[in-house]
């Protein structure tokens, strides 16, 4: 959740997925890696994850999207690099997860869910998240009936696939399309854009940008800043909304290397990516002061890696302090 005052208009890139990145077909390939990486370090760091979070339950493993997502323009080569017609269909699958096990393969159009029939999402009009959104909650809803069964089209056949997945701290991710190092946590996303992703020069300094948004779900920072009725956007940086916001961002900074340690990342790119990063978007005198700076970043990604490191050579488990664990 990078919160700067000047990216206030922020709010109008986070509903809109990614949908207009390139409109040739070397585009949309292109963001389709982007996303299978996303979906591989999210889905890993979320099943490490899993003894954090009160409500773990089952990940599907891979991403889905539909033809109606994607802007009018860039359809005709969606559906030809993807084949997608109007059934939502399976975008990425995770590496290593059951659902790879199982044989469901990306470009697998989504028929029927532990039996019952998916509705087709017509491609018309201008671009619209929302099937896509209702096939990802009756996925989660099917998963908590485990093993999931899912009935797909595969060149022109209906094959049956059925896997009982891992459990993890419930979060879909999402990649965006824009040319900005954004970030944000609302909860029920992680959303990264694509311009972050590439500027991560590898999947540990990835990992360690999208702890910190997972961190801020499994925190519920969200559902604490708006009980503290705390505005961001325009209006962060004023009165207490400045400090409390900031020690959100401290918390999920700290937890982030936690998380990405427990998923076997490696957590000393963290204070190099850190540094990196502030060096690009830090404003110094203008900066809103809801996020530290660079020295505090990197010096405080420092601080706990020695403390995940002593944990290590103890032999203990990788559990964070209670100040980094959701209250229960």
């Amino acid at each position: 959740m990078f919160v700067r005052l000047l990216l206030a208009l922020a709010s109008l890139w986070l509903a809109v997925p990614a949908t207009a990145a390139g409109v040739d077909a070397a585009g949309l390939a292109a963001l389709q890696r982007l996303d299978s990486r996303l979906a591989e370090v999210g889905n890993r760091l979320a099943v490490a994850a899993a003894g954090l979070c009160a409500d773990a339950r089952p990940l599907p493993g891979f991403a889905v999207h539909a033809l109606k997502q994607y802007q009018p323009a860039a359809r005709a080569a969606a559906a030809e690099q993807f084949g997608l017609g109007d059934q939502p269909a399976v975008l990425a699958v995770v590496p290593g997860s059951a659902a790879e096990a199982a044989g469901l393969r990306a470009g697998d159009a989504i028929l029927a869910v532990d039996g019952a029939a998916v509705a087709p999402v017509p491609a018309k009009g201008r671009a619209d998240y929302a099937g896509v959104a209702a096939g990802e909650q009756r996925i989660e809803q099917a998963l908590a009936r485990p093993p999931l069964r899912l009935s797909v089209a595969r060149a022109g056949e209906a094959v049956a696939v059925a896997f009982a997945p891992d459990s993890g701290c419930p979060t879909r991710f999402q990649v965006l399309a824009s040319d900005g190092l954004k970030a944000s946590a609302d909860g029920t996303y992680v959303q990264i854009s694509a311009a972050l992703i590439q500027f991560a020069e590898s999947n540990d300094e990835l990992a360690i940008v999208v702890a910190h948004e997972l961190a801020h779900n499994i925190l519920r920072h969200r559902e604490t800043l708006d009980a503290q009725k705390v505005s961001r956007g325009m209006l962060a940086a004023f009165g207490k909304n400045r400090g409390r916001i900031r020690a959100t961002e401290r918390q999920a900074d700290r937890l982030a290397i936690w998380l990405a340690a427990r998923a076997g990342y490696a957590v000393a790119a963290a204070p190099g990516f850190w540094d990196r990063f502030e060096r690009r978007v830090g404003w110094g005198i203008l900066s809103d002061r809801t996020h530290d700076g660079r020295r505090e970043r990197v010096a405080a990604a420092e601080a706990e890696i020695a403390a995940v490191a002593a944990r290590w050579a103890a032999g203990l488990p990788l559990d964070p302090p209670a100040e980094l664990r959701p209250a229960q």
